[in-house]
């Protein structure tokens, strides 16, 4: 990768209001640097055309010209009152959030950004993740954002001056202790673009850095709900469904039986979702919703090939139907090696099983 690829002369270009950004920036830039360089060339040419020469005498009297200072007085103003013009265009479009933008809360930390969805989910950004918290860790990911969609990102700081900049989208916004600020993107490229903290704010400030991964509307359902983890990350987004999913199997013991190792006593989980299960006598079931609902609540009404009977029924009063919902979501959400370890400590409830079971099989691919 070259030096060029990684610094850019001209940031890419992804969002709307880098769009209109980008007009008014370079026609100030042309229009001052013709300017500019039209002054520097008349200077050198003075210079040399009427530079005092071997004889000697007075500088002749010259009176003002009328037309001359009313032109150099006039055409500089409505140059000057056109960057007005278009200045405040791209201030009332940075501005006025759409009335239906989604809002999400972002707060500054020394040194990360911690973002929050409004059902919920969140998500850490950037750090340093020696100074953060094991539950801080798990969070690590990048912000999530609906291509062609508006969102209203809401800033407060916790500690320190704080400056959220997105270069991508021509953007960059205090963020202040004590005080809301907000600004607001509507994405147009898909693809991952980076985040700093545009303001100095202590000792790990250069890695207060992050990226927001912009997603077509069904991806980005998906990794709100835990279904496919955010990009950068092999687990389902704190707060989502199939993340308080997790959690709820491991606090039914799931993962007892459910291990996915060499000596694991039921089915490996991972990628059972849509898949063709094999039932013992023949036939099989695909993995659907009502499947994996159906094999929590009646386990033994259909035996998966290679494997015993031996998980217990969870009826409605150990597992509610909102509860069902976050099991399957995910279920749903576990892919190839994203199995939790198995060193939860909380006390199962009655009917789960509490240890390993006898006469059990090595894992098989899918099933209950």
């Amino acid at each position: 990768m070259t030096s060029m690829s990684l610094l850019p002369f001209i940031p890419e270009r992804a969002s709307t209001l880098a769009d209109q950004f980008e007009v008014l920036f370079w026609y100030i830039t042309i229009t001052t640097g013709v300017v500019g360089l039209g002054v520097y060339a008349a200077l050198a040419y003075f210079c040399v055309v009427y530079r005092r020469g071997a004889t000697t005498g007075s500088t002749p009297r010259i009176l003002g010209s009328t037309r001359l200072e009313l032109g150099w007085t006039i055409i500089p103003l409505f140059v000057f009152l056109s960057y007005f013009a278009g200045g405040l265009m791209v201030y009332n479009h940075a501005a006025h959030a759409p009335a239906d933008s989604e809002e999400i809360f972002v707060i500054g930390k020394q040194w990360m950004w911690k973002a929050q969805y409004p059902d919920g989910q969140r998500v850490i950004i950037g750090g340093n993740p020696r100074n953060m918290t094991e539950e801080e860790r798990k969070s690590i990911g990048k912000l999530v954002l609906k291509v062609n969609k508006p969102v209203k990102l809401t800033l407060i700081s916790e500690d320190v001056i704080h400056d959220f900049g997105v270069p991508a989208f021509r953007s960059k916004i205090d963020v202040l202790p004590g005080r809301y600020t907000s600004v607001w993107y509507q994405p147009t490229k898909l693809g991952e673009y980076h985040i700093y903290c545009d303001q100095y704010c202590g000792t790990w400030h250069s890695l207060m850095v992050g990226k927001i991964a912009v997603v077509k509307e069904e991806e980005y359902s998906d990794i709100l709900a835990g279904f496919t983890p955010m990009p950068g990350s092999h687990t389902p987004m704190d707060g989502s469904r199939a993340q308080q999913g997790q959690q709820l199997f491991l606090k039914l013991q799931c993962i007892n039986c459910h291990s996915a190792t060499p000596t694991a006593k039921a089915p490996v989980l991972e990628g059972l979702y849509g898949s063709r299960v094999p039932m013992a006598g023949g036939g099989a079931e695909i993995a659907d919703d009502h499947y994996i609902a159906e094999s929590i609540r009646r386990p033994r009404l259909k035996q998966v090939e290679g494997w015993e009977k031996i998980m217990p029924a969870y009826d409605e009063s150990q597992v509610s139907a909102e509860e069902m919902n976050l099991l399957v979501a995910y279920i749903r959400s576990l892919k190839k090696g994203g199995t939790p370890k198995n060193n939860q400590q909380a006390v199962p409830p009655v009917g789960a099983p509490t240890g390993p079971s006898e006469g059990t099989k090595s894992p098989a691919p899918g099933g209950k």
